[in-house]
Formats: structure tokens, sequence, C-alpha cells
């Protein structure tokens, strides 16, 4: 029985963690849902993606391979301006 182990407003993200599911061997579909549907015909609809199982007996491996990507992606270091040279001083140093 087909099985919801992921969803999330980031298509690429859930495509990504899709891709890694199949490349390990466990079979897994992607599907869109509309959430959000407004009153209003002018805003927008918000959409999520959905990550499924095919299988029950590879839920197991599927959620333990989806919580390391998702831990990898939250161990990026965040943005630090300070690393990088000062464009000024390198500009300066050239001219």
């Amino acid at each position: 029985m087909a099985r919801r182990i992921y969803f999330a407003s980031d298509q690429l993200l859930v495509s990504h963690l899709y891709t890694l599911l199949e490349k390990a061997g466990i079979s897994a579909l992607t599907q869109q849902a509309a959430v959000d549907v407004p009153q209003d015909e002018s805003a927008p609809v918000a959409w999520y993606s959905e990550l499924w199982i095919m299988r029950d007996g590879q839920l197991a491996n599927a959620q333990a391979l989806l919580q390391r990507a998702l831990e990898g992606e939250r161990s990026e270091p965040p943005y630090n301006p300070q690393v990088l040279p000062d464009l000024e001083a390198l500009a300066g140093a050239r001219a």
C-alpha cells in the first residue's frame, strides 16, 4: 500500500528526495496537491509536492534516508559575508 512520507512547498527539494529514493532502489512517486485555493481568483494557489513510498516494506529505509538527507540540508553553514574577501580592497589592489 502506498504511503505519503513527506510533503513540502519546495518542489525542487521534494524532487531531489525522490531521486535519492529511486537511486537507493526504493519505489516512490511524487504528486502535487493544491492546499490553499483562495476565493479571490487573482490570488495564487498554494501548491505542495507530496512524496509517496509505494511498498510498506521499504518505509523504514525510506524514512532513514530522508532523515539523513534533510539533516544534511540543515547542516550547511549559513552565508557569512565576513569570510569572503573585501571586494573594495581587491579592486584597489588591482588598480
